[in-house]
């Protein structure tokens, strides 16, 4: 398995921060959210498609 093999041979990383589950749910809808409407408007911004120079 990729994953157990890979834990293997770099390890595993522990969060020093603790957010509590209602926290992790709201970030998870609200990310979704946005991905999804930037995706659907399908806007292009030059700071986060890379065009930045």
């Amino acid at each position: 398995m990729w994953t157990a093999a890979s834990a293997r041979h770099i390890g595993t990383f522990t969060s020093p921060v603790r957010l509590p589950k209602w926290l992790n749910i709201t970030i998870g809808i609200a990310t979704a959210a946005a991905s999804t409407e930037r995706a659907l408007r399908l806007r292009h911004n030059r700071l986060l498609d890379g065009a930045a120079g």
